[in-house]
């Protein structure tokens, strides 16, 4: 049966010196992608909760994961990333899945561990709700998770990718083609030393999502007393019992 939901795993072979180069230093080539590849390994776990839905993993170069990583994609089908930068990446693999029969489209990195598959859900719920795009913000002006109704490039041309101005310049392209559009609860990636930091504390505070590789990093990296292990059940899920995600466009 044609499954009209799907979810789009954006990732790249954790190899030294192509991931995470934010970090190094102070992390040596070596650990950032070692960490790079819990992160990676966790999101594949997680998304794989997701039921329901077609699952791609898009991974950049596409050959040699390592088969404890491909483990956690089971069940995933898995393409070369192809495109011009990451919009063009991004829109290409949203083709994918469109013309593989879905109507609707999530697509997440693997740089945040704090998303939680049932944000996913919420996502693609906005989509069925009316909306033609809905993002999980990023706290460095970016988002981390995007889901489309279409892949219509105009929102995507022209974006400065890398930059705090990633969100409000989509965000501005929808509104000028009168796509309506949803902002879910923001999230932190991992990129630099100050995000590894937050990540340590998060690591500590949140008992979900689980990402069981990513804080046995934390606490190999930084310790036990340092990195912590999940002391409160607060969970990250989505908005406070009663609010709304807010809708623009």
């Amino acid at each position: 049966m044609e499954r009209e939901e799907a979810v789009i795993v954006m990732g790249k072979a954790p190899r030294a010196g192509r991931v995470k180069t934010r970090l190094t230093p102070p992390l040596s080539r070596g650990e950032a992608a070692g960490l790079y590849a819990c992160l990676l390994a966790d999101t594949g776990l997680e998304m794989s909760s997701l039921e329901g839905v077609r699952r791609y993993l898009f991974l950049d170069p596409p050959e040699g994961l390592d088969p404890a990583i491909a483990s956690c994609f089971r069940g995933f089908e898995r393409f070369p990333q192809r495109g011009k930068g990451l919009g063009g990446r991004m829109l290409h693999a949203a083709g994918v899945a469109f013309r593989g029969g879905a109507k609707r489209v999530a697509i997440v990195g693997a740089d945040c561990p704090a998303l939680p598959s049932s944000r996913v859900r919420e996502a693609l719920r906005e989509l069925r709700d009316g909306a033609g795009a809905a993002f999980g913000p990023s706290t460095d002006g970016g988002f981390h998770l995007v889901a489309l109704a279409s892949a219509d490039p105009r929102p995507f041309r022209g974006v400065a990718w890398g930059t705090s101005a990633v969100l409000t310049s989509v965000a501005a392209r929808l509104r000028e083609t009168g796509t309506p559009f949803s902002f879910l609860p923001p999230e932190s990636d991992v990129d630099t030393w100050g995000d590894l930091l937050a990540l340590r504390e998060w690591a500590r505070t949140h008992a979900l999502p689980a990402c069981p590789r990513t804080r046995g990093w934390v606490r190999g990296f930084f310790g036990p007393a340092g990195g912590g292990s999940p002391g409160s059940p607060e969970r990250t899920h989505g908005p406070p019992r009663g609010s709304r995600s807010r809708r623009g466009g």
